[in-house]
């Protein structure tokens, strides 16, 4: 350490013994004397007695010996005299420097020790000023995590709402579809019924075909509507089954004659000689595709003809739809796809503009593709595409000596309903046992029935719980549900309760003796899917 020494008049000095001994020991114990050191004598009287070290350093140019201390040394101003060693750390003395200040009563008087600490001074500034950052920092962090936690608490809200919202749609879609789907069911069966009286003339047919569409493009437009809210869910799913194709081909084509003829038009359809005689495919999605296909060209064409061609190649179902009416505009050629969309501005064409919408969607659930040709507007449309369709083996028929052995429960509450199950079952041979509850269903599952028909919903007892009662009893003949339902949740559900096939309302008939049959020809044991 450099120290210099001043007595009047002033005189440099670099000898430490101009310091008391005892300084110099307090000076060596505090670890400073590597630092830049100042030092004042001070006497009784606050008179300036020596001074030494660096005081232009802090400013301190003209200092006079015998001269009060405090008036050339502001800092001192009300600190002296001292009576016990005092140490006053960081402070600021002049030119932007700061010291440490000991302040030593000493011989009648006040030694002044100021050590220079502007750069640790800096330095606990800046770490002063890191502690600082880092404070707020975590201030903000904490308000971050803080937001954070009420957003996503926020978000856990409105997920729940949503959910909600959604169950009860589901919901509603479920009650929908049980109150349109059981009321048609019973129009469809007994109108089909009522073509297939003998003695009907042909004008009584004529109104029965007529009753019979326009049922039908009820039945689709409930469809659309359902299909469209199950499959913003995504809830639907397929289940395809073993179909005759040509046979599912010509009930579509009797579907819309009538509705042809009544606009002068001609229906033509074509299937390729290849064609398998049955394809494993979902029956039910696979009519109401072309049934949308076929209502949009009879919608648009007002004279001409429409034609369905169908072609099987690689375990694919192609297909084409082909009309002469106005044909689909360039810009619309995507648009018509999506739901809600109507391209015609005619306010006496009917539909909800949901057909084309729910088409593609269900052919892209089938593992397929559609798409309209590329052709002048007013030369007519093609929509064409094809959908996954394997084949299938083909069923031999039970003899109708073979069926009237077999006895066939039929579960239903619906009175309606349940006269047009025992009408199909009886007139194809079968033996029927009729219940109108879930507790008559148990008493007569008694009589030990081949097969069991059953409504999953009817009073005190639903099917679900039957089914599993039966089960449980070691009940093993086959079980088929019936419902208004056809979410894939609840086929699924009637599935693990112990049954084997699930039939969605309303079922047509050729289906329900088709399916009747194969559970019975298979085994007359209980088999599960």
């Amino acid at each position: 350490m450099s120290i210099k020494s001043h007595k009047n008049p002033p005189r440099k000095s670099n000898k430490m013994s101009a310091i008391p001994l005892s300084i110099v020991k307090y000076i060596r114990s505090l670890w400073m004397s590597e630092m830049i050191l100042t030092y004042f004598h001070i006497d009784q009287e606050g008179l300036l007695v020596r001074w030494g070290g660096h005081p232009r350093h802090y400013g301190l140019s003209y200092l006079n010996t015998q001269q009060p201390a405090n008036e050339q040394i502001a800092f001192l101003e009300g600190l002296l005299p001292v009576t016990h060693t005092q140490i006053l750390e960081f402070v600021g003395i002049g030119r932007g420097k700061v010291a440490h200040v000991h302040l030593i009563p000493f011989q009648e008087g006040t030694w002044v020790l100021m050590f220079d600490a502007t750069v640790e001074h800096e330095r606990q500034q800046q770490m002063q000023q890191r502690a600082n950052e880092l404070s707020l920092l975590t201030y903000r962090q904490a308000r971050l995590l803080e937001e954070l936690e009420q957003t996503r608490a926020a978000l856990f809200a409105e997920k729940q709402r949503l959910e909600e919202i959604t169950q009860q749609k589901s919901q509603l879609i479920a009650s929908l579809s049980h109150e349109l789907r059981s009321p048609l069911t019973s129009l469809i069966g007994y109108t089909e019924l009522l073509t297939q009286v003998k003695n009907a003339d042909q004008e009584e047919q004529h109104y029965l075909t007529g009753v019979r569409g326009n049922i039908n493009h009820l039945l689709n437009l409930v469809d659309n509507v359902l299909n469209q809210a199950t499959l913003e869910n995504n809830k639907l799913q397929l289940n395809p089954i073993n179909s005759d194709i040509k046979s599912f081909i010509g009930e579509l084509s009797k579907l819309f004659l009538p509705m042809v003829k009544q606009k002068n038009l001609t229906l033509s359809v074509h299937l390729d000689e290849k064609m398998p005689a049955r394809l494993w495919i979902d029956e039910l999605r696979l009519r109401q595709i072309f049934i949308n296909l076929l209502s949009n060209a009879l919608k648009f064409t007002e004279q001409g003809r429409i034609e369905l061609s169908l072609m099987w190649q690689n375990d694919q179902l192609h297909f084409a739809v082909i009309d002469s009416g106005a044909g689909v505009k360039t810009e619309a050629r995507e648009k018509i796809f999506q739901a809600f969309h109507r391209e015609s501005e005619n306010t006496q064409t009917t539909g909800t503009g949901l057909g084309l919408a729910i088409t593609r969607q269900l052919i892209e659930l089938m593992q397929g593709h559609i798409a309209v040709t590329d052709s002048p507007y007013g030369t007519g449309a093609k929509f064409y595409g094809y959908v996954e369709a394997k084949t299938a083996h083909i069923q031999a028929a039970m003899p109708s000596q073979e069926k009237s052995r077999f006895k066939i429960l039929i579960a239903e509450d619906c009175a309606m309903i349940h006269t047009l199950l025992e009408l199909y079952l009886t007139e194809a041979g079968y033996f029927v046992l009729s219940a109108n509850d879930g507790e008559e269903a148990l008493a007569l599952a008694a009589l030990q029935p081949d097969l069991i028909l059953i409504d999953m919903h009817m009073p005190k007892y639903d099917g679900d719980v039957v089914v599993r009662n039966l089960r449980e009893k070691k009940f093993n003949k086959p079980i088929i549900a019936i419902s208004a339902s056809d979410f894939e949740t609840d086929r699924l559900y009637a599935l693990r309760c112990g049954c084997d096939a699930y039939l969605t309302k309303p079922v047509e008939s050729s289906l329900l003796l088709e399916t009747v049959a194969r559970y019975l020809s298979a085994s007359p044991a209980h088999v599960s899917l």
